[in-house]
């Protein structure tokens, strides 16, 4: 992932829009109250008021170019979520094959790893807790485990520990590179 966007522009930003406030708000105050805290000509007044607005304008475009960074650092990580997401669902479905799950079997098994109690799973199932325990037996047993928190450990060392087979160890590239050669001598 690309580095987090720069936080000073949002920073600055607020900044600019603070001291613009500031110097708007003591303008607004002479203006209303005729109480002038600093005697200033009408030039000054005039450079004071265009000051506060070019901050405004300023601090604008920084605290908009902040949120829109933001935004798209945010979209960025909800893809990489997404993408990690169906990278976990498709280890679990793998995992599910190699254990020879029927498809209740899995839809038990995955609710189970989302942490879902054997009513709950009931409950969504339109079945009886004692077919869920049933089923949740069944999975154990095909996955080598004993119970939920063995099946979980289970998986998640699966998704840690991928195994990888590289070309020098595939046992199939193997056997090929020691066949003996069919040229004729």
């Amino acid at each position: 992932m690309p580095p987090a966007p720069h936080t000073t522009a949002p920073g600055f930003g607020v900044a600019i829009y603070l001291v613009s406030a500031s110097l708007f708000a003591f303008e607004l105050f002479s203006e209303i109250t005729g109480i002038h805290l600093i005697n200033i000509s009408w030039q000054a007044h005039e450079l004071i008021e265009l000051a506060a607005f070019l901050g405004f304008f300023v601090g604008g475009v920084l605290i908009w170019r902040a949120h829109r960074q933001l935004s798209n650092r945010n979209q960025e990580v909800e893809r990489h979520l997404r993408a990690a997401q169906g990278e976990l669902f498709a280890m679990l479905e793998a995992q599910f094959d190699r254990w020879h799950l029927s498809k209740a079997e899995r839809d038990v098994a995955l609710l189970t790893v989302k942490g879902l109690s054997v009513a709950e799973i009931a409950g969504l199932r339109e079945t009886s807790p004692g077919t869920i325990k049933s089923q949740n037996n069944a999975i154990y047993l095909k996955a080598g485990v004993k119970s939920r928190t063995q099946l979980l450990g289970h998986l998640i060392d699966e998704l840690l520990v991928m195994e990888t087979v590289l070309p020098s160890q595939d046992p199939k590239s193997q056997s090929e590179e020691q066949a003996p050669s069919e040229h004729p001598s």
